[in-house]
């Protein structure tokens, strides 16, 4: 029997040692909260549950879904919260957009969309490095809107053509190293397809987090605002990091040969566009213009993405064996579901003001515009504790958000500050987020030279920032 369960254990993939830390730790944390500060009983217990379910997604301790229903239950059990509470954001938009979005997003990665328009910019615009460079970009800024996880398009768009330009320009263009190259390219990929997932508010599944919570402020994104508010800064640092990445990487290399040659052959080797892929743009196409009219026609971004859906079943270019299948879908479902409720029972147990007004306390007489950098920096920097943009908004986003509004910060500056920061700092590593690794594995740049890269941007992406927010608010 003993030997049984440990070879069941075993299989489990669950790091038994790692949750009982976090339980001997979260035993530790009640205690200290429970005498030292004035929350209430319920406001601590819901603490220390929220603090063990986000740190257990971080560590990988167990499937994402068993532990937060883990959490659920640990909570119910202690009376910080009825347990129908820990579902309460199924109530909620989030959960069901996300699961509408992951569901289509297979249609683009599963066709040469990506590839098709890639290979138009480049045919047009490939003849040297920066050229390249801006093909890359509009390449990544056209299929971003459609296709909501910054890690498919990573893997559908990005990796394939850093690995196969590399290959391509280190063979084909005298004098430059396939080393130089492809750590230029893998880093710029990679840089591309975080400017996109924070332009647009579909890029991104983790964008959708972000209104839940400054809805509560008087503070509503539509798609067509959130884009609005980027677009200023993020295309200026889109116009200028090429250049600086260009110095830092040095690839060597400026004229490219028959790249463009090469592109058109490829374009032709694709053949023409199929019917499905007709069929998938025009819908999609649809849809985009949904989202931008949204608040002038008042349909909201759910409703449009479940539209766009169901057309594609009816059309026969999704199936529900599809849908059924694509098990990441019901994951980001059940996971963003449950954190949303998790969310709001901190609010509702008291936690939120509470820490927002010692925080608050902490830094009396700080000027609300020092506070404003101050909060925002080390939200921006803190992604280099996380590895993914959703357990760091769920973590952060909301304490940050109400603590910078009891300083007397302008709310809307701080909720798009805030709502840009949440992406941009995936850049700054190849372990902040599943992107980073992803483009990191082609094996072309170390991670001190990538850290470099991402600290020297994210500098100039700051001061970028900062110099819009207060021309903008101030």
């Amino acid at each position: 029997m003993i030997s049984f369960l440990k070879g069941a254990v075993s299989k489990t993939g669950i790091s038994y040692k790692k949750i009982f830390i976090i339980f001997a730790i979260a035993f530790i944390a009640y205690t200290f909260l429970s005498i030292y500060t004035d929350l209430s009983p319920q406001g601590a217990r819901m603490s220390v549950v929220f603090i063990m379910a986000v740190t257990g997604i971080m560590l990988n301790v167990c499937h994402q879904i068993v532990w937060l229903l883990l959490m659920v239950s640990v909570a119910s059990l202690s009376g910080a919260i009825d347990v129908c509470d820990g579902f309460s954001g199924f109530t909620k938009m989030v959960p069901w957009l996300v699961f509408a979005v992951l569901s289509i997003s297979p249609l683009i990665t599963s066709t040469p969309l990506s590839l098709r328009l890639a290979y138009f910019f480049m045919k047009h615009f490939g003849g040297n490095i920066l050229g390249l460079s801006f093909s890359i970009a509009f390449t990544e800024l056209l299929i971003a809107p459609m296709l909501p996880s910054n890690t498919a398009r990573a893997a559908s768009v990005g990796l394939p053509l850093a690995t196969s330009l590399t290959k391509y320009i280190s063979s084909n263009v005298p004098g430059v190293s396939e080393k130089s190259i492809g750590q230029y390219l893998s880093i710029f990929c990679s840089f591309c397809n975080t400017i996109s997932s924070g332009l647009f508010y579909t890029a991104m599944i983790s964008n959708a987090l972000i209104p839940e919570i400054t809805a509560k402020a008087g503070i509503n994104f539509t798609w067509f605002s959130w884009f609005k508010l980027m677009a200023i800064p993020y295309f200026i640092t889109l116009f200028i990091i090429p250049f600086i990445l260009r110095l830092i990487c040095s690839p060597k290399v400026d004229k490219l040969g028959e790249l463009q040659k090469k592109a058109a052959q490829n374009s032709k080797e694709l053949g023409k566009i199929s019917a499905k892929e007709k069929i998938i743009l025009s819908i999609f196409f649809g849809m985009l213009i949904l989202w931008i009219l949204a608040e002038y026609i008042h349909v909201s971004v759910l409703t449009t993405a479940l539209i766009g859906l169901c057309l594609f079943v009816f059309l026969g270019v999704l199936s529900m064996k599809d849908i059924f299948s694509n098990s990441s879908a019901f994951t980001f479902l059940l996971m963003i579901g449950i954190l949303i409720s998790l969310v709001n029972c901190l609010g509702s147990t008291g936690v939120m003001t509470w820490f927002s007004n010692k925080v608050a306390l902490c830094l009396n007489g700080m000027a609300p515009n020092v506070a404003f950098i101050l909060l925002t920096a080390i939200y921006y920097y803190a992604q280099f504790f996380f590895n993914g943009e959703s357990s760091k908004i769920v973590a952060l986003y909301a304490p940050f958000f109400t603590t910078g509004i009891a300083m007397g910060v302008n709310p809307t500056m701080l909720a798009v500050t805030l709502a840009s920061f949440s992406s941009a700092g995936d850049f700054l590593a190849p372990h902040v987020c599943p992107t980073g690794l992803t483009l990191s594995s082609t094996g072309y740049i170390s991670f001190k030279k990538w850290v470099f890269c991402g600290v020297i941007t994210s500098i100039i992406f700051l001061c970028i920032w900062y110099s819009y927010a207060y021309i903008a608010w101030m």
